[in-house]
């Protein structure tokens, strides 16, 4: 998107990231939720609240007096010790941490142009590099000085170094430690104040929206509270990545985790996790669910065949039995059909058969009669030529006339 409305889109879209990474960041630091800022001109001292409410931030109560700025740095430092110790204990700001602006007068200020190749976020460590070599032609250590740099607004790749000499540094905290005063914050005026713009319900600091309170509305805003607002920020991490750091000794530099941000981020994704977690195995659940009733619906399909095939096996099991009874029964069973058989074939004229008796296990009993002996002695001639089927000769048990023919008696072993 392009123009007026276009930038308003993208104005609000970056302000809304910032204020998320500012809350997330807040959740997991906390540097306070309470501030005071301090600008000592050259005829007024300006003092700023701001405050964090509910996540949103708040410049809270003001207040300004006259003085009269002394030449010598450790009278000023004396003096502006005293008075805001004054102050801070009648508007009963004593346990704030106190972020001071100091005048760009105190400080050496050098600007540094830069390639524009460089990155970005690499400008400002490029720009140490400038002041270390700057140090050496001045004649002074790193262990003399304390040392920050604000990468300026514009096109043009510059940053603007601010150098305090640790002397300074040392009276200040002296005369302020010596009055009771938390000293946090050491901020010099560099041209990032102009991220510093009053509205008309409030200030806009960078990306973020800082509320006006009522000790604000319906006064002319001052640029001493533009000062005051500006140090304040920067001791509370609102400016962004551009703005100068602080000059005081880092182990000066107090904050905390913010514990309960932490415990309630964890809980928060542990939730999460334990949501996501749960998802799955209803998902899986419902999942496994499906496939049982389909699986229940082929079963029921399947019930007609599967009673047919019981059935079958029930029948072949049947069929198998009567099959198995049958074999028992037939095991030691003799082919008497058979037998009876190849004895009509056994013919002899004038000798015939009259009783065959297989009660006898493995025996066989033959009655016949025939017409004379000759006739009898064929039959049993007949018998020996037959060795293929008798495998054993009959024995004559018996043999008598009776009414002209001769009946008899032969007993055979049967090898079935």
């Amino acid at each position: 998107m392009t123009g007026v409305a276009g930038e308003d889109w993208k104005t609000e879209w970056e302000e809304r990231v910032h204020g998320l990474a500012a809350g997330l960041k807040a959740m997991v630091y906390d540097p306070g939720n309470a501030f005071l800022g301090l600008y000592g001109g050259e005829k007024e001292l300006v003092f700023l609240e701001l405050r964090c409410e509910s996540g949103k931030w708040k410049a809270g109560r003001s207040a300004e007096e006259k003085w009269q700025r002394p030449h010598d740095f450790r009278q000023m430092a004396d003096l502006l010790a005293e008075r805001t110790a004054m102050r801070l204990k009648r508007e009963g700001w004593e346990n704030l941490p106190l972020a001071l602006c100091l005048n760009e007068n105190e400080c050496i200020c050098k600007v540094f142009p830069l390639s524009p190749e460089i990155p970005a976020e690499e400008q400002k460590e490029a720009a140490f590099w400038e002041i270390d070599n700057y140090l050496q032609s001045c004649g002074l250590g790193s262990a003399a000085v304390s040392c920050t740099s604000a990468r300026l607004p514009g096109e043009g790749a510059a940053v603007e170094a601010v150098i305090l000499l640790t002397e300074k540094i040392r009276q200040l905290e002296e005369a302020f430690a010596a009055r009771g005063c938390q000293l946090a914050g050491l901020y010099p005026e560099t041209p990032l104040l102009a991220e510093c713009q009053p509205q008309k319900d409030g200030w806009q600091v960078g990306k973020v929206r800082v509320m006006g309170s009522s000790a604000l509305e319906g006064r002319e805003l001052l640029e001493g509270e533009r000062r005051a607002l500006y140090a304040a920020s920067a001791l509370a991490g609102l400016g962004s990545s551009d703005w100068p750091e602080n000059l005081l000794a880092r182990e000066k530099r107090e904050s905390s985790w913010n514990y309960d941000g932490i415990g309630k981020l964890v809980a928060a994704i542990m939730s999460m996790i334990v949501a996501f977690g749960l998802c799955l195995d209803l998902g899986t659940l419902y999942i496994t669910s499906r496939e049982a009733e389909e699986a229940r619906g082929q079963l029921a399909e399947l019930e007609p065949a599967r009673q047919v095939m019981a059935q079958g096996r029930k029948l072949a099991a049947a069929a198998e039995q009567k099959e198995s009874c049958l074999g028992r029964l037939t095991e030691k069973s003799r082919p008497l059909d058979s037998l009876l058989v190849h004895l009509g074939t056994v013919t002899v004229e004038g000798a015939w058969l009259t009783e065959v008796d297989c009660t006898e296990e493995k025996a066989l009993h033959i009655r016949g009669a025939a017409v004379d002996y000759s006739a009898l002695g064929e039959f049993l001639e007949a018998f020996e030529k037959d060795r293929d089927f008798f495998t054993s000769m009959p024995v004559l048990e018996e043999s008598h006339q009776q009414e002209g023919l001769v009946e008899f008696r032969l007993r055979m072993e049967m090898g079935l």
